[in-house]
């Protein structure tokens, strides 16, 4: 019997301040950020919904066969970005990973095992790598109509310490980079070439 899908819900609507640009739509090893993020969670064989924000009209092209959707909140915080995704997420999925926009590091075999892990009945999901979690995090369907009661720049980790998560060990350091600046881009970019 076929399980029904895990997403993976990519927020991409950020105004990237301190980059100082789109810095989703910044060359990213032979692509751009945005499409490296969104290639890994093909990889993984997850369908993606990316919620597009501030700089809409440039991100939308980079979408490819995902779905995207406008979050028209998106300056309220991180938390209406959020909310506009999960309000669109298909109703044949059981449930969604929270695929940060601006962390192209993360490989898609922890894509995989995450969505692995809620599949499997977690109702929420965090990978773990040398001690230490950190993204994307997951959430059951079940766990949704808490996510859409978050407000500001709360993201969907603000409900982790409430709930029972199953931490999932990977060998990916690529779930604690995410890219704010020139250097960080440039950092990541030199990582880029590990395996996806």
């Amino acid at each position: 019997m076929n399980r029904p899908p895990v997403g993976a819900i990519v927020l991409a609507a950020g105004q990237a301040r301190r980059m100082g640009a789109a810095k989703l739509a910044l060359p990213f090893s032979g692509r751009t950020v945005l499409e490296e993020v969104l290639d890994r969670v093909a990889a993984a064989g997850l369908p993606a919904l990316v919620v597009l924000g501030a700089h809409a009209e440039r991100l939308r092209p980079l979408t490819g066969s995902a779905l995207a959707v406008e979050a028209a909140d998106h300056a309220l915080g991180l938390a209406h970005s959020l909310r506009a995704g999960v309000a669109a997420a298909p109703p044949e999925w059981a449930g969604a990973l929270v695929v940060l926009g601006d962390m192209p590091l993360v490989r898609a075999e922890t894509h995989g095992a995450l969505a692995r892990a809620l599949a499997a009945g977690a109702a929420a999901v965090r990978p773990v790598h040398a001690g230490r979690p950190g993204n994307p995090v997951g959430f059951a369907r079940s766990l949704f109509p808490r996510l859409l009661a978050l407000t500001g720049d709360r993201g969907a980790g603000a409900l982790l310490p409430f709930l029972p998560v199953q931490d999932v060990e990977v060998r990916d350091p690529g779930i604690h980079r995410d890219i704010d600046t020139p250097a960080d881009l440039a950092a990541a970019a030199a990582e880029g070439q590990a395996p996806a």
